[in-house]
């Protein structure tokens, strides 16, 4: 059906094709949405990804609409017809608690497959001819199904940009409930300001040993070398405006920030994956709220809470606020034993992405608060080694670092300016970025810029001001 303008003054005039389909034997009801330039379409189409547990958003494809693209979006039938919330999982298992192995193939990797060919079907059928150009872009989960979409449906399209991919997800997911489940087990939840000096303090030490302090961390090295020992902030009175008044660090206080920066540690005492990367912030996994009542409790991150009730222990009337330790780790182990074959990054095979000459362009911001960069960055070495070296790789997948950029945007550091720009570049005229462009105005007004480097190279301090791109190089 056709969108009358009237409804949007300021936006764009477009049609709005909306199919339902289904999977043999699947049960599933998933909705597609196609928006289509009236007028001024530029002979391309870009679909949209998801984020957190949704496929997809309808908002996301608003954007490209505007700029002239014909675009998409899916629910991959997770909405149950439009009746629950995606982001709160309970889509993941049939009324008798089995899982809903078919939605979990469609947020794995089919939903947007099924999207880009049905979309394709209806441009032609709008336009009279194929799009020149199909594109795809997602960030976070949205990233993940960018990679899924290389992987196993190589010709869908000509250029993926993926932002933030949760890759690993059957990690990510239990793991970003992890602080909820430190604060309720050690009986210690502190004001969110305990956790905003620590930042502060993390950033401040960590971030002169990649060669400058400029306000954030720009070598991922540092990521897992940096010595930050929370403990040399007990004592220190830290204002907090949620009350009115200082604060105090207690030896408590200290433990938890370890807890949460090292992850949580099997029964050899070793970190079983990546904690919060230092210079992130904590207000995503490890937001605190004052209740009515004055008392600060856990507010956990609703994806990660998800994941562990409905995926990995499959148990909706399980409690989450009294989740032990040992019902943790069975939560995690049971995700990474049952959720990787959707989720996870050993099935992401790009020989076949190569081969139709795709483009894959990613960034990842080294201030991930959701997503560990280091878990990007170990994913791009591995490929690395599948196709041989760094220069093999980057002839179809380029992965682009972001000192202080928080998980898809926000953070302190330079956010990239036009990461899909570059993207098309590359695709129709084979102009391979070298770099992305970065610009942000910090809290003075001051603008800083930089030109973020290709992995595996890395910014590296030179000479003059540190608010500009060209007082750094790349090594």
């Amino acid at each position: 059906m056709s969108l009358e303008s009237a409804q949007r003054p300021l936006g764009p005039d477009f049609c709005n094709v909306t199919i339902t389909l289904t999977h043999p034997g699947g049960e599933d009801t998933v909705f597609v949405s196609i928006w289509l330039p009236r007028h001024g379409w530029n002979g391309r189409y870009q679909a949209t990804g998801g984020g957190g547990l949704a496929v997809g958003h309808d908002l996301a494809m608003y954007q490209p609409v505007l700029n002239g693209y014909a675009s998409s979006s899916t629910d991959g039938g997770l909405t149950l017809k439009h009746t629950v919330d995606p982001q709160l999982g309970s889509w993941a298992l049939h009324k008798n608690g089995t899982l809903n192995e078919p939605l979990l193939v469609n947020i794995g990797w089919r939903a947007i497959h099924d999207a880009a060919v049905a979309s394709k079907s209806i441009i032609r059928q709008f336009y009279g001819i194929d799009p020149h150009y199909s594109y795809y872009t997602g960030c976070s989960q949205g990233g993940r199904q960018g990679y899924a979409a290389a992987a196993k449906y190589p010709g869908d399209f000509d250029g993926i940009l993926a932002v933030a991919p949760a890759i690993n997800a059957d990690y990510v997911g239990p793991l970003d409930f992890w602080p909820a489940v430190a604060m309720r087990n050690e009986h210690e939840t502190p004001p969110f300001c305990v956790f905003e000096a620590y930042q502060r303090a993390i950033t401040a030490e960590c971030d002169p040993l990649d060669g400058v302090a400029d306000g954030f961390i720009s070598d991922w090295d540092v990521l897992t070398s940096c010595p930050y020992n929370p403990d040399t902030l007990i004592g220190a009175s830290v204002p907090c405006e949620a009350i009115s008044a200082n604060v105090t660090i207690t030896p408590a206080h200290a433990k938890l920030v370890s807890m949460i920066l090292d992850g949580p540690l099997n029964e050899s005492g070793n970190p079983v994956w990546w904690g919060l990367a230092p210079g992130a912030a904590f207000s995503t996994t490890a937001k605190t709220v004052r209740n009515d009542d004055g008392v600060w409790t856990p507010d956990p991150f609703v994806p990660g809470a998800a994941c562990l009730k409905y995926m990995s222990l499959r148990d909706p009337d399980y409690d989450l606020t009294n989740m032990s330790y040992p019902d943790f780790f069975r939560g995690f182990e049971a995700s990474r034993a049952g959720m990787g074959k959707y989720f996870g990054s050993e099935w992401l095979d790009f020989a076949g992405f190569q081969a139709a000459g795709g483009k894959l362009l990613s960034w990842v911001g080294l201030a991930d608060e959701c997503i560990p960069p280091s878990n990007v960055l170990d994913f791009r070495d591995h490929v690395e080694k599948v196709f041989g070296s760094a220069d093999n790789t980057d002839q179809f997948y380029r992965l682009f670092t972001a000192p202080g950029v928080a998980h898809c945007q926000g953070g302190a550091g330079p956010q990239p300016l036009d990461a899909f720009g570059a993207l098309m570049d590359w695709v129709e005229n084979h102009n391979a970025p070298e770099f992305l462009q970065a610009r942000i105005e910090n809290q003075d007004g001051h603008e800083i810029t930089r030109s973020l480097c290709r992995y595996p190279r890395k910014l590296v301090y030179k000479t003059g001001n540190v608010d500009k791109a060209d007082s750094f190089e790349c090594e």
